[in-house]
């Protein structure tokens, strides 16, 4: 009896916690991925709007940041790489970094508190921000961080030989963000992003930024893709109107 009781006090108490602590429940502690905005930052010697949106995405092994105008379409800064998260700290090293392209190559460690959807990161280079997890809802088949390997323009199809220079695209539940950088070189091709759907084989963009060519920003870009988990494959019209076929392919994760 006394073994009975014991059990339903504890089993009682973890269905308590789970109601009133929901962070300490279900996969969220233990895994970051997903859509983050970025809030209480400071970027020197850069004018920053009020209208101004920070957004950071973390998929298996890889982070991208981006920081944009919501209204002027203005397109501000951006840097990823890879990521790692310990018990206390989390580790960015730094592929591209548009405004500090000597980050490149380095590894920033940051002492990290909160819970599953709030972190307060700190380092003791003065590195200081907040992050606040995005409410999602779309359990997304192409959640992950994809590298291209492939691609068709005009008739003509590309391999992408693996190398330092390299495209790669993050995606949340919800939102996306690519870069085309060299992470050996520090060199800087251009990024955008936003948000994205899925619906009867069809996956549509919504940009909401773009390095290169803040006009494009608003586009609806629909493309007919599959996936199996390991190849990604879409075809359609880029934002400049060109028929394009790729395929991506997915990178492992060993976080």
């Amino acid at each position: 009896m006394r073994l009975r009781s014991l059990l339903l006090t504890v089993v009682f108490v973890q269905i308590l916690l789970s109601i009133l602590s929901p962070e300490l429940s279900g996969n969220d502690k233990r895994n970051p991925d997903g859509a983050w905005i970025i809030e209480n930052y400071h970027i020197r010697n850069v004018n920053i709007s009020e209208d101004a949106k920070g957004i950071m995405l973390i998929a298996g092994d890889y982070y991208y940041w981006s920081l944009f105008d919501v209204k002027s379409n203005a397109f501000y800064a951006a840097g990823g790489g890879t990521f790692k998260k310990g018990g206390n700290t989390v580790e960015f090293t730094v592929e591209f970094h548009t405004l500090k392209p000597k980050l490149v190559g380095q590894r920033i460690v940051l002492i990290k508190k909160g819970g599953a959807n709030k972190w307060q990161l700190t380092s003791s280079q003065g590195i200081y921000f907040d992050m606040k997890r995005m409410k999602e809802k779309l359990d997304s088949p192409l959640q992950g961080s994809w590298i291209i390997t492939e691609s068709e323009s005009n008739g003509t199809t590309t391999v992408v030989p693996e190398g330092s220079r390299k495209t790669i695209k993050v995606l949340s539940d919800n939102r996306f963000q690519w870069a085309s950088f060299n992470s050996m070189t520090g060199e800087f091709f251009g990024t955008g992003g936003g948000t994205y759907s899925i619906e009867d084989g069809k996956y549509t963009e919504n940009i909401e930024f773009f390095s290169q060519d803040s006009s494009r920003v608003g586009l609806n870009l629909e493309f007919d893709y599959e996936t199996d988990d390991v190849t990604w494959k879409h075809i359609g019209l880029n934002s400049r109107g060109e028929k394009i076929n790729e395929v991506w392919t997915k990178i492992i994760e060993t976080n």
